[in-house]
């Protein structure tokens, strides 16, 4: 054989083309990651930032447009401006009772509050004091939405008295005919709501989130005791106070470089601001670049040892060679694996293609080769028998018994001889239904002279179930269990109930008895363990069952039903299968 040269190797190949793939990439990404990349991808993330602090303002926007929109529909109450132009012809209750179906509307306002100049009418939680300043700042307004800041009220609920913080609107009431000034009306919320909306902005402790007016002060807070304080004197409050701009964000320095978002609530001016420390907010840009290199790393090495180790053109053939063998070891024999290469790969499938084959020849002519035994065996046991003989010594002693007069006897071996001519009859397998039955009545007759007439059998057979094929000796052995089991010192007799149907084209044979029943633990082990020769015949429940899905599968088969003191019912369950010509006998 030609030594191959160095430069022609598989490995040397594969080194070089793990060299190519891994440098090159690594170099050019390194080159490409610079600065100007950073501080794009920077950018992307404070816009991102900025965005979703934009989308909460919005979100608080929608809410308090919609109370505006609400305390329209209260002022414009054609009943209440009635009641406003003419208070003393309506009581307290009255009013109580219009504001109470004005908040029952809502699930988010905590109190109505109408001032007349005859007096004023409140819905909702019992305040103590009213805020301060809804005089002052609503005389000077047009009947327009006014946004009182937060105030700290004490609720007295039952017997006492609890701090909660409020932040109302106010507006006047004005009558549009006369643009009269007829009172007031504040709708006072809860600064819990405001909370809610942006508590989902804080991912980290070192985060701050909260809202302040146009003049800086505090309307709401994660820390209710910063509520009423300003923000004045914060590095960023005069950028973000008197900008022009909806949203953005300044960068400030405060113990260590944070950045300041912010953006604006157009229905009232509001400011919703969040502070971050920067290398919070840069931290996934960090730890991108840091995992980048230990990626490359890793990229590296796994590319190397897959190029030398597990090259596709190696690795999958064999995953199909190793299918292909457990299935062989589940016993299947007709895998075979598709491997078209023409290296030494391709003749392994090969060879393993030819193993498994001869071991599907080999086990088929061992298969063979143990049922030709069998029927050997079973030739030579029937030849022992040698039934021609039998049934002509039973025949004989059967008119012996009807000449001395001894009907029952006779009755006896004439249901023997039939018995017998079924049970030896080794060729034919498969009988109907009507030659099972006809096979069981025989049983019976004989059944009955050993337990002096006890046994009382009946049939409801569907006709159609007659000629139903079905293997011979599956009731009869049933009937014997039911007999055996059925008949003992507290039952002296035993009532036999065979019944037929047929349904989606199955036959279903149902064997019942009044007996004592049978204990549940049995029941369990009646199909599944072996035979017991003790109260059970030697064909078996089990063996029936076993010999029903040979035939025809495992969905069939036989069910017990029981219950102790009632009875047992067998039921026996086979396709409905049907031939021209049934055997006869």
């Amino acid at each position: 054989m030609k030594k191959r040269k160095i430069y022609t190797s598989l490995r040397l190949k594969l080194g070089i083309i793990a060299v190519i793939l891994i440098t090159i990439p690594i170099i050019a990404i390194s080159m490409t990651y610079t600065k100007t990349v950073k501080e794009i991808i920077s950018k992307k993330y404070t816009d991102s930032a900025i965005q979703s602090v934009y989308e909460t303002g919005e979100q608080i926007d929608y809410i308090l447009r919609d109370v505006e929109d609400f305390s329209t529909v209260i002022i414009s109450n054609t009943q209440l401006l009635e009641m406003a132009k003419n208070p003393g012809g309506y009581s307290r209750d009255q009013f109580n009772m219009l504001l109470r179906n004005f908040i029952l509307s809502r699930d988010d306002i905590e109190v109505i509050n109408v001032s007349l100049p005859s007096g004023s009418y409140s819905i909702g939680a019992n305040m103590v004091e009213t805020h301060s300043a809804v005089e002052k700042e609503l005389a000077e307004s047009s009947g327009q939405p006014v946004w009182l800041d937060t105030e700290n009220h004490v609720i007295e609920i039952l017997s006492g008295r609890f701090h909660k913080n409020y932040f109302a609107l106010g507006r006047k009431i004005i009558d549009y005919n006369t643009l009269e000034d007829l009172g007031y009306l504040v709708i006072s919320l809860e600064e819990v709501l405001l909370e809610q909306s942006y508590n989902s902005l804080l991912d980290n402790p070192s985060e701050d989130i909260y809202i302040c007016d146009d003049a800086g002060n505090i309307i709401s807070h994660t820390d209710k005791k910063k509520i009423g304080s300003t923000i004045k004197f914060q590095p960023y409050a005069q950028n973000i106070l008197n900008t022009r701009t909806s949203k953005g964000y300044f960068k400030f320095t405060e113990d260590v470089d944070k950045v300041a978002i912010y953006s604006t609530i157009s229905s009232t001016g509001w400011k919703i601001i969040k502070t971050i420390p920067e290398s919070y907010l840069y931290q996934e840009i960090n730890r991108i670049q840091s995992e980048f290199l230990i990626g490359g790393i890793i990229y590296g090495v796994a590319i190397i040892i897959f190029l030398i180790y597990f090259s596709v053109r190696y690795t999958d053939p064999m995953m199909k060679m190793i299918s292909v063998i457990k299935k062989v070891e589940q016993g299947d024999l007709s895998a075979r694996t598709e491997i078209s290469a023409n290296d030494e790969v391709g003749q392994l499938g090969e060879s393993l293609n030819n193993m498994i084959a001869e071991m599907s020849r080999l086990i088929d002519r061992l298969v063979k080769e143990e049922r030709e035994k069998k029927e050997v065996e079973l030739e030579a046991l029937h030849a022992q028998i040698n039934p021609h003989f039998l049934y002509n010594t039973l025949t004989t002693i059967k008119w012996m018994a009807k000449i001395q007069g001894n009907n029952s006897v006779s009755r006896a071996i004439v249901a023997l001889i039939r018995l017998l001519r079924v049970s030896t009859n080794l060729g034919t397998d498969m009988i109907t239904l009507k030659e099972e039955l006809d096979y069981v009545e025989n049983y019976i007759v004989i059944q009955k002279l050993k337990y002096n007439e006890s046994i009382n059998m009946q049939y409801d057979i569907e006709p159609s179930c007659l000629d139903v094929m079905m293997p011979k000796l599956i009731l009869q052995p049933i009937v014997e269990n039911s007999i055996i089991y059925g008949i003992n010192e507290d039952h002296t007799d035993i009532n036999i109930r065979i019944s037929s149907y047929r349904k989606d084209e199955q036959l279903f044979i149902e064997i019942s008895d009044d007996g004592p029943g049978i204990q549940p633990n049995i029941v369990e082990e009646i199909l599944s363990s072996k035979e017991d020769k003790k109260r059970f015949s030697k064909v078996g429940l089990n063996n029936i069952n076993e010999r029903i899905k040979l035939y025809y599968g495992k969905e069939y088969g036989l069910s017990i039903e029981t219950k102790l003191g009632t009875g047992t019912k067998v039921i026996v369950k086979i396709p409905a299968q049907q031939e021209d010509v049934c055997i006869k006998y």
